[in-house]
Parts: C-alpha cells; structure tokens; sequence
C-alpha cells in the first residue's frame, strides 16, 4: 500500500460510521474502537494503527480532541496486537488424522434414537453461539 492512504482511510471510516447512524467526526471513543475491531477482520495491524493515525490526524486539523490517545482506543489497540502475537500458539481443533477417518463418521454425527410418542413430535433444536453481544437492560437499585 502506498504511505499516503490517509484520505481513503478517512473516506473508509465516514462511510461505516455513516452506515451505521455513527458520527466522524467528532468520532466517539466507542466509535472508534468499534472500527477497529471491524478492521480486523480485514486489515492486518500495521494497516489498522495507519488508520486510526489517519483517523485522529483528521480529527486535529478539524480542531478536534485527537481519539486516539483515549484509555479505550488505546486498550483496543493493545489487545488487539497481544490477539495478533499469539495466533501463532493456537492451535488446530482437530488434526488431520480426525478428518481423514470416515469409517466412525456416523458414530460422531448420527442422531439420537426417536423416542417420542407418536402422538407428540418433538424438534430437535440446534442451538448456536450469538455473533454479537446480547443486549441486557440494567435494573436500577432503588433501596
């Protein structure tokens, strides 16, 4: 990539905010941080702090506070280069020989046996991880 992508970067960001109702400018530290989370998934890190200078050197010349140096940008940054330097200690789920082996495949993967009346068919439900967050309203402690 070329050294100078600050306005495409910046082009970049006001355009997510502006699919998603958000304001860039001034951009909150949650909006940021949330950008950079998104990032991740198609950026790589060196790519991602040039965007975020990117981001708080439009927020400077506009007469902005500078986003970046905010606890929470910051904290995301960091974690997001500590998630980075250890991917390599992951490790694979299953190995090759797991996957190669089909003869046991039905044993893994086969349903219960029916045992519901005949009268009351019950579904099988499959349950699956949230990919976003469940949104939870605090109770208010009134004593």
């Amino acid at each position: 990539m070329a050294t100078n992508n600050h306005g495409k970067f910046w082009r970049e960001f006001a355009n997510w905010c502006q699919k998603r109702g958000l304001n860039p400018l001034p951009a909150h530290a949650w909006t940021l941080s949330a950008y950079i989370r998104w990032c991740e998934s198609y950026h790589d890190y060196s790519v991602i702090v040039r965007i975020t200078k990117a981001i708080s050197r439009k927020h400077l010349i506009a007469g902005h506070s500078d986003p970046e140096v905010n606890p929470m940008v910051r904290r995301t940054l960091v974690m997001l280069e500590k998630r980075i330097s250890n991917s390599h200690n992951r490790s694979a789920l299953f190995d090759d020989t797991f996957i190669d082996e089909g003869e046991n495949e039905t044993e893994f993967f086969s349903p219960p046996p029916d045992k519901s009346n005949s009268t009351l068919e019950h579904k099988r439900v499959i349950k699956s991880m949230r990919s976003t967050p469940k949104l939870v309203r605090r109770r208010s402690r009134s004593n």
